[in-house]
C-alpha cells in the first residue's frame, strides 16, 4: 500500500494519505488506563501527548508534545493514539532512539500532515537510528527529513499490532503473564475497546466477575466455547489490572 508520489526535491508536497477508520480516532481511553495497557508511566504518556514543563537554570521552560493529539481531548486518548503511544514506547526500550530524533521525525510529518497517525500505520518501519515512511517502492527518511534511503531496515512490525483494510492498527494484543499468546486485546469495535478474548469477543471483565461470583473456569470454558487457556488469560490480565 503506497502514500502516493513522494516529495520533490527541496521542496515538500502535501501526500495523498489514507484516513483510518472512525471508530479508531474517538476518545475511549483515559491516561492511567491507557498507562496500564502500555506498561508505562502515567506521567510519561501524559508527557508525550501534552508535553510538559521544567525548569533551566531557574527559568520555567515547557516542551512540545512528542505525539499528536488525534482525536484526543485532556483526559482521553484514541485507540489510535493508544497504538502510536505503544509504538513510542517499544522503539524506546527495544531500539534506544534518542527523543529528540523522535521529536524531529515527527515534527517533519506533521510538515507533510498534521492529521497523519503515522506510527499506527502499517507502513511504518524503524531500524536502530531513524523513523521511515514506505512510499511506494521507496523508504524516506523522517529522521533526515526526506532523504530517500536504499539500505535494507529491520522489520520488526511489532507483533502485538493487527491491521485493518484501511492499513491502520485494528488490534492491539497485551501482554498477558509475560507470555507472547495473543489471547487479549483492544479493539475499538468490539466492548467498546476493553479487553477482550480476542477469538470470541468476550469481556475480560465480565469473565473475572464471574470467577468472582464462583464460577469455574472450566464451566465458563465451555458456555463461551472458549479454550480452558482464554478463561485463564482473561483472569491473568484482570488480576495484573488490579495489582
Amino acid at each position: 500500500m503506497g502514500y502516493g508520489k513522494s516529495m520533490s526535491t527541496g521542496r515538500q508536497q502535501r501526500m495523498n494519505l489514507p484516513v483510518p477508520e472512525e471508530i479508531k480516532i474517538v476518545p475511549a481511553y483515559r491516561m492511567t488506563e491507557a498507562a496500564r495497557y502500555l506498561g508505562a508511566s502515567p506521567s510519561t504518556l501524559r508527557a508525550w501527548f501534552r508535553g510538559r514543563s521544567y525548569k533551566v537554570a531557574g527559568q520555567q521552560r515547557r516542551s512540545h508534545p512528542v505525539l499528536g493529539q488525534h482525536g484526543a481531548t485532556s483526559e482521553t486518548i484514541s485507540f489510535l493514539d493508544l497504538v502510536e503511544a505503544h509504538i513510542l514506547h517499544a522503539i524506546r526500550r527495544g531500539y534506544g532512539i534518542p527523543l529528540n530524533r523522535f521529536r524531529r521525525a515527527m515534527e517533519y510529518l506533521r510538515e507533510i500532515n498534521p492529521d497523519l497517525h503515522f506510527l499506527a500505520h502499517e507502513n511504518f518501519r524503524c531500524d536502530h537510528r531513524d523513523l521511515f515512511l514506505q512510499m511506494e517502492d521507496k523508504l524516506v527518511s523522517l529522521s533526515e527529513r526526506g532523504q530517500v534511503v536504499a539500505e535494507p531496515i529491520i522489520e520488526e512490525g511489532f507483533k502485538r499490532l493487527h491491521y485493518g483494510q484501511d492499513g491502520f492498527a485494528s488490534r492491539f494484543f497485551l501482554p498477558v503473564a509475560h507470555s507472547n499468546r495473543n489471547t487479549i486485546a483492544l479493539d475499538p469495535s468490539i466492548g467498546f475497546g476493553r479487553p477482550v478474548i480476542a477469538r470470541l469477543g468476550v469481556k475480560a471483565e465480565v469473565i473475572a466477575e464471574r470467577f468472582a461470583a464462583g464460577e469455574g473456569i472450566a464451566e465458563m470454558a465451555e458456555d463461551y466455547g472458549a479454550k480452558v487457556r482464554e478463561i485463564e488469560d482473561a483472569l491473568r490480565w484482570c488480576n495484573r489490572l488490579a495489582a
